[in-house]
């Protein structure tokens, strides 16, 4: 059987001493951040914390209900908190400095939180995308934006906590919460990207043309690890210069961004050489797409949609997810019910996307014809061996 992030805590019982902090540990705290945490701890604003909250004492049954409230991934997020109670890795690690911000009229949803690995080193996590419609609309706002409030809110976020604790940095985050790990420190003043070791995106989206050409961006590129499951496309959308680790994961399609399908066996991420074919074709198709659209098309095409789900009155995905049979008839009702020139801009946009589909199948077609030939030579090499083998 798979092992998971959650079998990792369990079983990975040495310390940081022992064994430095990797990208499987960045991303088992990643992931932590998802948990509502703002009825214990106090945000930045409340000066320098002398004595944080260890990961073992946060294990408190009577805040279960708020700590995994409106969460898809509620029952393995519980499971995670009680690994890392329990390890003697994470067990210790003090935590603090817990800053929410939700605002729809800003269609901003940020989340950060400040985790003590020693003396010396602090690791910034930043919530990816929760269930609300809002933390989506703000991540599809990147498509046309830069930045959105919540790349602000991180960059803030980062110079405030720098001034709270001492030592290196580590900043890191899954899904836009990578995003905004890496723009915060690429907007860090350049003696505050001095005391930052590393920058880790977990399938995390990437950034407009521009951003890469910077020279922020430039001066901390050598210190940003990103990884992505096999089938990526969160974190393959938009540009994206910066390397990758490809990893291996039980689930499929777009299932595989989800943290828990990630495959971890003898304390490291399970890696692959390249993406599936079909991630290649469609992040290809994608890519193409946007760029050929301009700005204001994009964020035409984003108002469009978001206008057609808020209509319904439905905040959070999981509304939509226990009623999307009522939910669905209410959205084709909206479609129908939007002005022509609204209309217009859905059709031409989907229509953009389809060409660009149909478009792509040929050289996709010829590249999976070049994979399956290359794959026969090394079987039929192989069987020679095999054979050579036999005879002698």
């Amino acid at each position: 059987m798979a092992e998971t992030i959650i079998d990792y805590v369990k079983n990975e019982l040495r310390s940081f001493e022992e064994y430095p902090f990797h990208n499987v540990d960045s991303l088992v705290l990643s992931q932590f951040s998802y948990i509502h945490l703002g009825n214990l701890i106090a945000g930045p604003s409340a000066g320098i914390v002398k004595k944080p909250l260890t990961l073992q004492q946060l294990y408190r049954a009577e805040c279960f209900s708020h700590y995994f409230a409106d969460q898809i991934d509620a029952v393995k997020n519980r499971k995670l908190l009680a690994a890392c109670a329990a390890s003697p890795r994470f067990r210790d690690i003090g935590i603090a400095y817990y800053e929410q911000d939700f605002d729809e009229g800003a269609e901003k949803q940020f989340c950060g939180m400040t985790f003590f690995l020693n003396e010396d080193t602090a690791y910034l996590a930043f919530r990816g995308t929760d269930t609300t419609l809002i933390g989506w609309k703000e991540d599809f706002n990147m498509a046309f934006l830069t930045p959105v409030p919540s790349q602000e809110a991180a960059r803030d976020y980062t110079l405030t906590v720098s001034k709270l604790v001492p030592g290196h940095l580590i900043l890191g985050g899954h899904s836009k919460g990578g995003n905004l790990a890496v723009y915060a420190g690429m907007m860090s003043p350049a003696p505050l990207q001095e005391r930052i070791l590393s920058i880790y995106s977990h399938d995390g989206p990437g950034f407009r043309d521009n951003i890469f050409s910077s020279n922020e961006y430039r001066r901390i590129s050598d210190r940003i690890h990103k990884t992505l499951p096999q089938s990526s496309l969160v974190g393959m959308l938009l540009e994206h210069q910066e390397d990758y680790e490809i990893i291996e994961s039980t689930a499929v399609g777009i299932i595989q961004h989800n943290p828990y399908s990630w495959i971890v066996r003898d304390g490291e991420f399970v890696r692959l050489s390249a993406l599936t074919s079909g991630a290649d074709y469609l992040n290809r198709t994608l890519s193409e797409w946007l760029a050929g659209l301009p700005n204001e098309q994009r964020e035409q095409f984003v108002d469009a949609l978001y206008s057609i789900i808020s209509t319904t009155g439905l905040t959070s995905l999981m509304e939509l997810r226990d009623n999307w049979q009522t939910e669905f008839s209410l959205l084709i009702e909206n479609v129908k019910n939007m002005d022509e020139e609204t209309k217009q801009i859905l059709r031409e946009t989907v229509h953009s996307l389809i060409h660009m589909t149909v478009k792509n199948i040929p050289a996709q077609m010829k590249k999976e014809q070049r994979q399956h030939k290359k794959t026969e030579r090394s079987k039929n090499r192989k069987r020679g061996i095999l054979d050579e083998s036999s005879a002698n």
